[in-house]
């Protein structure tokens, strides 16, 4: 634990509401308030650090387990993004969530046209060896 920075004795306990900085007891607050406080221009790097999060991983993958790396990469696709920028997807995806019989659901909705779109951006990423496999099939 850090100490006071008013008294640099005791553990601090508080922060002051303005400047952030630490102290242990009134009598140090009331010191540091004889001199006029001012709001940092940035946080302090304690709270701007990012959060460090573990490594993601699975507990019991299968063979139809995606890669981490690639869920990742998921989140960075534009063309996800726009897919998922449409209200229609979204609600496709929410009564899939909701359903109680997805395999049902999802056979209907790949006869949407936009889901299909959705699916096809999820596997360029995903599986895009397979995805091309099955384009050129498609194509012929």
């Amino acid at each position: 634990m850090t100490s006071c920075q008013i008294c640099n004795v005791q553990d601090f306990k508080y922060k002051c509401p303005t400047c952030f900085i630490k102290f242990c007891s009134v009598q140090c607050f009331n010191v540091h308030k004889e001199l006029p406080c001012e709001k940092p221009a940035v946080a302090p790097p304690s709270e701007n650090l990012p959060v460090e999060h573990p490594p993601l991983t699975y507990r019991f993958p299968t063979a139809d387990t995606v890669p981490v790396e690639k869920l990742q990469a998921l989140a960075h696709s534009d063309e996800l993004k726009e897919c998922l920028s449409n209200p229609h997807v979204r609600n496709i995806l929410k009564s899939l969530v909701q359903s109680q019989t997805p395999e049902t659901s999802i056979t209907n909705a790949m006869k949407e046209p936009i889901f299909l779109e959705l699916a096809h951006a999820c596997l360029k990423i995903v599986e895009p060896e397979k995805f091309q496999h099955e384009l050129d099939a498609d194509l012929d």
